[in-house]
């Protein structure tokens, strides 16, 4: 099983499994997403879980086995993760799972299922008040550098960071507008410089396409290229930002590893190789994927 690439997950969008239409799109996919994280976890009543559980495993066993999209799965505890591994038929046409709610005290019981496919990609979402302190952050950091699996990107679960505070997204708010600016400021200096991939959280303003279009152009600017989506209308619009910022960003990325200058001008910018080198060097392995 080959791991994907950050670059390849695009605009995300979550499907629960208890969705009518779950057989066509784990076989053809909706609206031309790029990834579908099929869930068992916050998308589903808890009455449904064990009927929607079985239901997903039953479709993946069917579903065509190679399909030109990624299919995720986000089992809602380590004990559903184990029912979705027993499936070999299923795990073999899925390329990862998500896991919710990753930090240093939930790691152990999600390590003692996935000891049993190293080879799963997984994605761990970082959504526990954990995350609001800088020392915890850094243990959980220490957790996801200790997996055995290969670890595609940590997803951010901003629901559930802003209702462990008590807040709601409001009408005409993005992400940045909100207390949760700061927590993700430090998950960005925390989990990169360490080398994982961040996604950015979702826009439950489904309603809203001038405040997505917002927040999407400052995701790309904190430097997220993968961002969730709970809607299909919001997945064109994403990849459209992400396809724009690749047009503008790819020329510069090229001339800076291809000049032997250490200082020059681009397009009214400077570019400094001792600096942005990094960045570059970000943006030319995201080019053939995004």
């Amino acid at each position: 099983m080959a791991t994907p690439h950050y670059g390849q997950l695009g605009a995300s969008l979550y499907v629960p499994a208890t969705h009518k239409s779950l057989d066509q799109i784990l076989a053809v996919g909706c609206h031309d997403a790029r990834s579908i994280i099929l869930c068992t976890e916050d998308a589903v009543a808890p009455d449904a879980v064990t009927w929607a559980v079985q239901r997903l495993i039953k479709a993946l066993k069917t579903a065509p086995a190679k399909v030109p999209f990624l299919r995720f799965v986000r089992p809602r505890n380590p004990f559903v993760l184990r029912q979705l591994l027993e499936s070999s038929d299923a795990v073999a046409r899925i390329d990862g799972v998500v896991i919710p709610k990753f930090d240093d005290t939930t790691m152990p019981a999600w390590c003692d299922v996935l000891d049993r496919n190293k080879q799963l990609a997984i994605m761990p979402t970082l959504e526990t008040p954990a995350l609001f302190r800088e020392d915890s952050a850094i243990a959980t950091l220490k957790a996801v550098q200790a997996l055995g699996n290969p670890v595609i990107a940590l997803r951010i679960g901003a629901n559930d960071l802003l209702g462990a505070i008590g807040l709601k997204r409001q009408p005409g708010q993005t992400i940045y507008d909100t207390p949760l600016r700061s927590t993700i400021e430090r998950l960005i200096t925390i989990f990169r410089p360490a080398g994982f991939e961040l996604s950015a959280p979702v826009c439950d303003l489904i309603g809203e396409p001038s405040t997505l279009s917002r927040e999407v152009a400052l995701d790309i600017a904190w430097g997220f290229y993968a961002k969730t989506c709970v809607h299909p209308a919001q997945v064109a619009l994403v990849e459209e930002h992400f396809t724009q910022a690749m047009a503008r960003q790819q020329p510069q990325a090229h001339a800076l590893l291809n000049s032997t200058e250490a200082v020059f001008q681009d397009s009214g910018q400077m570019l400094e190789a001792t600096c942005h080198t990094h960045w570059a060097k970000r943006v030319a392995a995201l080019e053939a994927t995004v």
